[in-house]
């Protein structure tokens, strides 16, 4: 019977391992059962991304036509670049889980972290992989639906996907959430969750890496440091280390009641491509590369201060952090973001009749190398 629609019942989305043209399980051995052990094994690389809220995703396939005397209309439209192939995605944190599985360089447990939350991309050993949206028959949950047979599983692959964006916010009376944006180069459509091949293709003619992946089942909770499974981090329990203003003055950082937190930043990529590649043979990171962290926060007392002050004397940098505890535990974090080596930019004002007054602070740093544990953006948690 012929599906009528498709919700976000019956979808999942995962995440395989870096390099997108590697192995995609780890010292794996067939199961003597056939597929259906092959599914269950332990080594498989490809993880289960969590509490996934959106996923939107597309191609654009550029043509240049080709023309000539004697003819109104091009000849042919023939393919100079390759694809453009997008992956948007957001979910609710419930640690740090799904940011492991992306790449994202997280230390374990309550310990701050002095390793570059993104050197994995930096060394260029966690900054590809692919990515899959498994779908079942329609009126089923996805987490639990344990028919295997290729006719009941659709999968959507996205190959060689780089991360170009990420950003995590919070603000009282909503989920603390992720959004992660990728630029990948090919798409495929398949069926089956095993004995099919990854999407991601060789870049120097284009066809299909000949690697094999297999979709574990889909579950409802990944279990979080102690074999914790929490349903989604709350507001209440988001805390902004935000250091004293220095010189600037207007509001007073200690006291004022934050409404919201935003920290992004952009990957910006520029492909490399040389004659003889169909594909881009590299996606470098452009730099600098800049974090972003903004707060907006009801205004209580306001502390003296010059603008002038902070144009002669530049030198202070903040060191401003999110921490997320559990709501189980106040004494286990299970989220923490600081962004280091950071500048004040701007201080937005607003008032109005009938409103609070509010302000906007917004800071900025530069992401430095890997081994750089004063600037850049850094994460610890649970995973």
């Amino acid at each position: 019977m012929p599906r009528n629609r498709i919700i976000y019942q019956s979808e999942a989305v995962y995440a395989g391992p870096s390099p997108a043209t590697g192995f995609h399980f780890g010292t794996f051995t067939p199961g003597i059962g056939g597929s259906s052990n092959d599914l269950l094994s332990p080594n498989n690389l490809v993880n289960q991304l969590q509490r996934v809220q959106t996923a939107n995703y597309s191609f654009n396939v550029a043509r240049t036509d080709v023309n000539q005397f004697g003819q109104l209309a091009a000849i042919d439209r023939v393919i100079l670049t390759s694809p453009t192939v997008s992956l948007d995605f957001s979910y609710i944190l419930a640690g740090l889980t799904n940011e492991v599985d992306l790449g994202f360089t997280v230390v374990s447990g309550n310990s701050d972290s002095n390793i570059s939350a993104i050197s994995g991309f930096l060394n260029g050993t966690q900054d590809e992989r692919n990515y899959f949206i498994r779908t079942v028959p329609e009126g089923n949950d996805a987490v639990g639906f344990s028919d295997l047979s290729s006719g009941n599983n659709g999968v959507i692959g996205i190959g060689n996907g780089f991360i170009s964006s990420y950003s995590t916010e919070g603000s009282v009376g909503n989920f603390p959430t992720a959004s992660i944006s990728v630029e990948g180069l090919n798409m495929n459509f398949q069926r089956g969750l095993s004995g099919n091949f990854v999407p991601a293709v060789n870049t120097i003619d284009g066809t299909p890496v000949r690697n094999f992946y297999t979709l574990p089942l889909t579950v409802q909770n990944t279990a979080i440091g102690s074999g914790n499974a929490i349903s989604a981090l709350r507001p209440g329990d988001i805390t902004l280390d935000i250091q004293a203003q220095t010189g600037v003055g207007g509001v007073d950082t200690t006291s004022m009641n934050i409404q919201s937190y935003n920290i992004s930043f952009d990957l910006g990529r520029t492909p490399i491509e040389r004659l003889g590649n169909k594909f881009a043979f590299a996606r470098p990171i452009d730099f600098p590369l800049t974090v972003n962290l903004s707060v907006d926060a009801q205004v209580t007392d306001m502390v003296t201060g010059n603008l002038a002050n902070l144009v002669s004397d530049d030198s202070f940098r903040y060191n401003p952090s999110v921490t997320i505890k559990s709501p189980n535990d106040r004494t286990l974090v299970m989220a923490k973001f600081a962004v280091k080596g950071a500048k004040l930019t701007s201080q937005e004002y607003s008032s109005d009749i009938g409103s609070n007054k509010t302000v906007t602070l917004t800071w900025e740093t530069q992401v430095g190398g890997p081994q750089d544990a004063a600037n850049g953006l850094f994460m610890n948690g649970q995973f």
